[in-house]
């Protein structure tokens, strides 16, 4: 059950069990959590080989587990006969120095993995560069040594953001870029809660753009804005909206012109072209997201994407407030001289129209 560690330490057969493994918070946070689905998969494909093909890494010292969280999740939850036909995964252990090295271990291996999606290695280059930055501080009061410089420009110390830009192949300002991320993450989890962060990191649709400003938010306005994000709850309109919150609506296929009275089939039918330019601006707001994340990404200027991203907001906004939002409210869709003889009244005219303010609110 114990093999040979790569540190060179020999493990007696027998000495830890399965149950002996400890589990730190800290450490598990560092390591990608999968959700349902994929855990179930993970189950199946093991239940299927029969093994368990990889084995957990455990912290020789301290019987802490720094590498195989989920696996040994699937092992807690398999039912008795199973876990007596395929057996536990095998304990590799490994040697530290003290916990700041396997502190830093975990995030070498889990940037090492091909399959980690960009939002989880941002996170982890964030939290990699904010351990190196408070390591740096803290060598800096330490007394040094007086050594002889050349005195040439290349004796610069590198900054921070330079060493670990080396480290993980991308710019010092998307280091940095990583470091607000991961502390937008960390803000998001402690405000709405712990399972946020799992949905934030798998999420593929959900930009960290997004995510940033959803942390710049006051705490109490997260949790509602999150969950639109997430394409749940209730629509926030402005320069917010987005048409995947509202859940879509049926496909009309054969459309119907009212002649007399709108109805909420008719104003269905008016929103779809708006709906689909806002649709549009969406894609082209998340391509813009990834160019800096592109094998190019070394030019990209963090303020002109900011430029671009408050251009598209607003015109996201214009055609939201023009857009059909409700049957109008003084002549129930017979149409009026406040509808403009359409029927329904868009944002704009709601605001201008205590009426249809009060149609819009009850819709």
């Amino acid at each position: 059950m114990i093999s040979k560690t790569d540190t060179g330490v020999d493990a007696i057969a027998g000495k830890f069990e399965i149950t002996d493994i400890k589990i730190d918070k800290d450490f598990k946070t560092l390591c990608p959590g999968l959700l349902d689905d994929e855990l179930r998969r993970l189950k199946d494909n093991i239940i299927k080989d029969g093994e368990f093909r990889d084995p957990v890494i455990v912290w020789e010292q301290e019987l802490e587990l720094v590498d195989g969280h989920n696996r040994l999740d699937v092992w807690d939850n398999l039912p008795a006969e199973l876990r007596e036909k395929i057996g536990p995964p095998k304990i590799k252990l490994m040697e530290f120095e003290n916990r700041e090295a396997a502190h830093n271990w975990i995030i070498a291996n889990q940037l090492g993995r091909r399959n980690l999606d960009g939002k989880q290695r941002s996170y982890l280059i964030g939290q990699r560069y904010q351990d190196k930055k408070k390591d740096d501080k803290e060598n800096l009061k330490k007394p040094k040594r007086q050594t002889k410089t050349s005195g040439g420009h290349n004796d610069r110390p590198k900054k921070t953001d330079e060493i670990i830009a080396e480290e993980v192949g991308k710019s010092p300002k998307q280091v940095r870029r990583d470091s607000n991320f991961k502390d937008a993450v960390d803000a998001i989890t402690e405000n709405v809660g712990p399972e946020t962060k799992n949905e934030i990191l798998a999420n593929k649709k959900l930009s960290k753009t997004k995510i940033v400003e959803i942390a710049k938010l006051p705490a109490e306005k997260q949790q509602a804005e999150f969950d639109r994000a997430m394409g749940r709850g209730e629509p926030s309109g402005g320069t917010s909206f987005d048409p995947s919150e509202w859940g879509g609506y049926d496909t009309v296929e054969e459309p119907v012109v009212a002649s007399d009275v709108v109805t909420e089939h008719h104003l269905k039918e008016m929103q779809a072209p708006y709906r689909e330019v806002q649709s549009l601006i969406t894609k082209l707001k998340k391509a813009v997201d990834k160019l800096p994340e592109g094998g190019a990404g070394g030019w990209h200027d963090e303020n002109r994407q900011q430029d671009i991203h408050t251009s598209l907001n607003n015109f996201k906004a214009s055609v939201n407030i023009v857009k059909p939002a409700a049957i109008c409210g003084w002549c129930g869709g017979k149409k009026c001289a406040h509808c403009r003889h359409t029927g329904v009244l868009n944002k704009h005219m709601a605001e201008m129209h205590e009426g249809g303010l009060a149609a819009i609110r009850g819709a």
